[in-house]
């Protein structure tokens, strides 16, 4: 009896402690951020799908969303006079903002990625200067952005190999924004993805290698595409993606799953079998790592046709295939207990479907458009008063 006192006193003290201490314990633990029109961030419990805030940006519509590695910051870049604004995660305030536009001065970005110390957003920038009798259209350039200094730290000419204009191989370079960029784990290289996958180095935006795609050096394949995106359930330093490719003699399309490591440059092709007509360019791990999941589309319109297939990674076989009702433009995402995929983007609702059956679980109505891919953060105490 005294024991079981003792221990309920404890408890007690431990309890008062955390209030006094102004922290409270969190019932969900991760938050979902997306960017929204007209100008906002939404953020959802994961657990129950509620919308429990929308930060309001100041500059424009948010079209990509930059975690810090810490996971304390999110950077959002807006579409309008190219916005660059800061995100307090625990708070969830806009704390800075600032553009590098201006009414005569329109910068467009296309692909962007945030430095591994968080001060730098490396993106390849085109401007159009308004001038009096007309437009001045610059070359596409690299620009280092200066979070602190809210400014351009330096631009260099960007080499022909990734402009923006340059042959995106089928599309592989990542549709629009002009392909995808991935720094190495040490921030001392970037990783484009184009016709051909080109490393350059961050110091002097020079290329240091380049991996052909277009005309690859792998027995069997030719003319290989695939995107850059990340997987937050993907092993640090490196990348899994769908690529599409064809063989050399009848060139039968086919498609299969590559795997980049980051570090020491190597990429492992798996081909899987005959290609779709329009595959989504990413696949989603597991938590475990063991399953991936990726989504194929035929047909257009009233004939289309979307389909789920779940990858087992050690056999590199399809194990379960199911249709879904697609939507004319989507995202797929994963919770991050790897229990449900999330189809979003480019509608007012969120689609969850169980990763065992594949089949539909519920909707989640955002009442907004949405227009950045998905981040998931753990959520931070909330801070409460103190108590005396």
């Amino acid at each position: 009896m005294r024991n079981t006192t003792r221990l309920l006193r404890s408890l007690a003290a431990a309890g008062g402690l955390l209030m006094m201490t102004g922290l409270a314990p969190a019932a969900d633990s991760t938050l979902l951020f997306v960017g929204t029109w007209p100008k906002n961030v939404a953020v959802l419990e994961e657990a129950s799908g509620t919308i429990i805030d929308r930060i309001q940006l100041i500059s424009d519509a948010p079209r990509t969303l930059l975690p810090t590695q810490d996971r304390k910051k999110i950077i959002a870049i807006t579409i309008k006079d190219a916005g660059f604004e800061t995100i307090d995660v625990e708070t969830r305030k806009v704390v800075d903002s600032f553009t590098l536009g201006s009414t005569t001065k329109r910068i467009r970005l296309q692909g962007s990625a945030l430095d591994p110390g968080g001060r730098y957003v490396y993106v390849v920038m085109n401007v159009a200067n308004k001038l009096i009798d007309r437009f001045e259209i610059e070359k596409p350039k690299f620009a280092i952005v200066d979070l602190q200094e809210k400014k351009i730290a330096k631009t260099v000419e960007l080499p022909k190999e990734v402009s923006p204009s340059a042959n995106m191989g089928g599309g592989g370079g990542g549709g629009r924004g002009g392909g995808q960029m991935r720094f190495s784990p040490d921030g001392k290289y970037l990783w484009f993805f184009r016709d051909n996958i080109y490393i350059v180095d961050t110091t002097d935006f020079k290329i240091v290698e380049t991996i052909p795609l277009a005309r690859p050096e792998f027995p069997y394949m030719e003319a290989i595409s695939l995107s850059g995106n990340e997987d937050p359930n993907e092993e640090p330093g490196k990348m899994t993606a769908i690529f599409n490719t064809s063989d050399p003699v009848v060139h039968r399309r086919i498609f299969g799953v590559a795997q980049i490591d980051l570090n020491t440059r190597k990429i492992e092709f798996t081909p899987i079998g005959p290609a779709i007509a329009s595959m989504n360019g990413n696949v989603r791990l597991s938590p475990d790592r063991k399953s991936a999941y990726g989504v194929t589309i035929n047909g257009v319109h009233g004939d289309r046709y979307c389909e789920f297939f779940v990858l087992d990674m050690g056999s590199r076989k399809i194990t379960k295939r199911a249709s879904f009702p697609g939507r004319t433009r989507f995202s797929i995402g994963m919770t991050t207990d790897g229990k449900n995929l999330i189809v979003y983007g480019a509608g007012y609702t969120m689609e969850l479907y169980d990763t065992t059956t594949l089949q539909f679980v519920r909707q989640i109505d955002m009442n907004a458009d949405m227009t950045t891919p998905l981040v998931a953060l753990p959520k931070r105490p909330v801070q409460a008063a103190a108590t005396r």
